[in-house]
């Protein structure tokens, strides 16, 4: 099992914060900044690489997820030591962001994470837990399963982007009508 290591900011509603709810069911730890592992695998939106299965290796010192709003993301400390690692395109499936690429919340970027690296035993566990994971997964499916076949970092931000690509393309080609 991958340990699951949460720096809380307290920015959220705590009915509602994802971070949380993992801590309670025993999916995640709260840790202070300074007792995170180095070496730990770090999931932010500013990371140069994107996660990717051959961060499994990493991941075992720790896979941390900083959990503050999205309104407050230029907030993320640095952290001594971290590999820090960006999520590729995957659609939110919460309550609060459904539908919208890149915001996911701290359990969803901890599942997807779980399942790109190909821990699907661990992933499971979030099923019961949150009512949206399933649907989280059903969303991202052929993504997640094409991820988790990459061999690397590389591998996936190429298959990220070619994904948006196709999607920009559907929007800005014209539709017979226009013709």
């Amino acid at each position: 099992m991958i340990p699951v290591l949460v720096y809380d900011k307290d920015q959220c509603d705590p009915k509602k914060c994802t971070a949380k709810r993992m801590e309670k069911f025993g999916l995640a730890k709260e840790v202070p900044l300074n007792r995170i592992p180095p070496g730990s695998v770090v999931l932010s939106p500013f990371g140069e690489k994107t996660l990717s299965p051959a961060d499994v290796k990493y991941a075992h010192r720790g896979l941390v997820v900083l959990d503050l709003t999205w309104t407050h993301i230029d907030e993320i400390p640095h952290i001594r030591g971290e590999k820090a690692r960006k999520l590729p395109y995957l659609v939110a499936a919460n309550p609060i962001n459904w539908g919208k690429p890149w915001r996911l919340n701290s359990a969803e970027a901890v599942l997807a994470s779980l399942i790109i690296m190909g821990q699907d035993e661990q992933a499971e566990l979030f099923m019961p837990r949150f009512n949206w994971a399933p649907e989280f997964v059903t969303l991202n499916k052929a993504l997640l399963d094409d991820y988790r076949t990459a061999k690397d970092s590389d591998d996936v931000q190429r298959m990220s982007d070619e994904y948006v690509e196709s999607i920009c393309l559907l929007y800005t080609s014209p539709s017979p009508r226009d013709m």
